[in-house]
């Protein structure tokens, strides 16, 4: 899916693989699949004690659902197809309210929530701020390592920030259409989208009787099931590594153990540019939609814990958004059953009080 808001969510997945002894002890059986949709690289892992003997048409229909919701939530046009999301943006400004997929619907009924929630934090809308800064179309510099380019102007930010406002968009339940009044307006799913592929995929997988998977999505990463053969030790959880939020770091300095829950981090190390007159100065995809700038705040990265990888993309945003203590508090008095672990620039860990309660967390510096 093409959208600048993508958080580009990077975790470390710590797996051993499976262990086949000579005399076939062991029977767990490893399937891959590797392809790349909304703009990310996927990779997809399926360990279960049975032998697949149609791995074919797993992948198959595995790669069927990412077209479809592709197809459906992609915000940009293709060379081979209009997306849904698209023609919906088109119709912006017409005055007639347009007729969506029940699946696109639910999704921006979600979002819109979420805008509630965080007052405006989080904003499906952003779609014009995105276009502006355009951080990932910016010209790779090979001196500097990284992508290099100019922030638009005051003045263009300002022609933009009317159009980005969650409360102009009318949702209509029983005819599943959106309405856009303002020409311009553009919808834009890239904090959402993904873990709700992922969603779909877990629960696809657990109906076809898989049992032990990690599916990874760009780094928005659900681990399905119990790992896929108990450790030395006893233990059952899947490891997942958080990454230290710094460009291209390979070093995890974290590890939560987690049982079929999903793994989100958001953070603005990996989606930048630098400014082409001031070195110095970066800038990140994670917009705030008041000011038109990205937010600036001490988070290095914050990851989300919970049942839903939907529902972990759209929080990894909207707390990045609201910043360490206020997200804390904002997680504790609406999602009780969600985890979250911050991260701050000087590399100090902070986490929700039930996180021990729902997984084990080990800071590994």
């Amino acid at each position: 899916m093409v959208s600048t808001m993508r958080k580009y969510l990077i975790l470390l997945v710590l797996l051993l693989l499976p262990i086949i002894s000579s005399c076939g002890l062991f029977k767990v059986k490893l399937s891959n699949f590797d392809a790349y949709y909304f703009d990310t690289y996927i990779n997809i892992r399926v360990w279960d004690i049975k032998k697949y003997k149609n791995n074919a048409k797993l992948w198959k229909e595995t790669d069927k659902i990412l077209r479809r919701i592709q197809i459906t939530f992609q915000r940009n046009k293709d060379d081979d197809f209009e997306p849904e999301l698209y023609r919906l943006n088109q119709s912006a400004g017409s005055g007639k309210p347009f007729k969506v997929s029940d699946e696109l619907f639910e999704v921006i009924k979600l979002s819109l929530e979420f805008a509630e929630l965080t007052d405006g934090k989080f904003d499906p809308t952003i779609g014009p701020l995105v276009d502006l800064w355009d951080i990932t179309g910016k010209p790779y510099d090979d001196e500097q390592g990284a992508l290099v380019g100019t922030p638009p102007t005051q003045a263009e930010i300002d022609k933009v920030l009317p159009l980005i406002d969650y409360r102009l968009v009318e949702l209509d339940e029983e005819n599943k259409t959106v309405f856009l009044p303002l020409k311009g307006m553009v919808i834009d799913l890239g904090a959402i989208a993904k873990g709700y592929a992922a969603d779909v995929l877990a629960k696809f997988y657990r109906e076809k009787g898989i049992k032990h998977a990690i599916i990874d999505l760009g780094g928005n990463i659900y681990a399905l099931g119990e790992r896929y053969e108990q450790r030395s030790d006893g233990s059952i959880e899947w490891s997942i590594g958080i990454r230290k939020p710094e460009p291209n770091s390979s070093v995890s300095v974290a590890t939560l153990y987690v049982i079929d829950k999903t793994v989100v981090t958001s953070g603005p190390y990996e989606r930048y540019f630098i400014d082409s007159i001031d070195e110095n100065k970066r800038y990140h995809h994670i917009l705030d939609p008041d000011t038109g700038y990205p937010f600036e705040n001490d988070i290095a990265s914050v990851t989300v814990v919970c049942d839903s990888s939907a529902l972990a993309d759209a929080l990894s945003t909207s707390l990045f958004a609201l910043g360490i203590q206020d997200g804390i508090k904002f997680v504790e008095e609406n999602f009780p059953d969600v985890a979250v672990v911050f991260i701050d620039y000087g590399l100090n860990f902070y986490t929700t009080n039930n996180a021990d309660e729902l997984y084990k967390f080990t800071p590994s510096i």
